[in-house]
C-alpha cells in the first residue's frame, strides 16, 4: 500500500524534474566541505539560472510551500515552483542521515508533486558513494539516475 499517488510523468513539473537532474548530474560536488550549506550553494548557484520559479529557502523574499504535519511545518532547502520538485541535500555521514533524508522526502512529498534527495558522501573513505555504485547492493537504487 501507498500513500502517495505516483506522479504524473508529463508536464511541466516531470520536465523540471528531469532538467534539475541532468544539471546535478554535471555538477562537481567534490569539494572539501562537511558542512551541507556548502553543497546547497553549489547546487543552488546552478540550478537558479536555470529555471525562472526557483526558490532557495534561504531567500526571505520568497515565499516556498511549507507542508505542516505532526503539528510542525517542513521545508526543502530548495524547490522549482511552489509544488513541483521539492530539493533536499544531506551530507551522509551516518545511517541516521539516510534516514533523516527519506522521512524528509516523505513529508515533502505531500506538498510536492516530484522529490530530489541529494546526498553527499563526507566520509573520509566515501564508504556511501561506493556503495550507491555497487550494482549489486541494495544501496545502488538510490544513485542518480539517466
Amino acid at each position: 500500500m501507498s500513500v502517495f499517488k505516483t506522479g504524473k510523468r508529463t508536464g511541466i513539473h516531470w520536465e523540471n524534474l528531469n532538467k534539475a537532474k541532468d544539471i546535478i548530474k554535471r555538477l562537481s560536488l567534490d569539494i572539501k566541505a562537511y558542512d551541507a550549506r556548502k553543497f546547497e550553494d553549489r547546487i543552488s548557484g546552478a540550478l537558479q539560472p536555470n529555471f525562472e520559479k526557483f526558490i532557495d529557502q534561504r531567500n526571505i523574499k520568497q515565499v516556498m510551500t511549507r507542508v505542516t504535519l505532526f503539528g510542525h511545518d517542513h521545508r526543502p532547502d530548495m524547490s522549482i515552483d511552489k509544488d513541483g520538485v521539492a530539493i533536499e541535500v544531506k551530507t551522509a555521514k551516518t545511517g541516521s542521515s539516510f534516514r533523516e533524508a527519506i522521512g524528509q522526502s516523505m513529508i515533502y512529498r505531500l506538498g510536492y508533486r516530484f522529490v530530489i534527495i541529494l546526498w553527499v558522501d563526507s566520509t573520509r573513505d566515501k564508504s556511501y558513494k561506493n556503495l550507491c555504485s555497487n550494482i549489486n547492493s541494495k544501496e545502488n537504487m538510490f544513485r542518480l539516475r539517466p
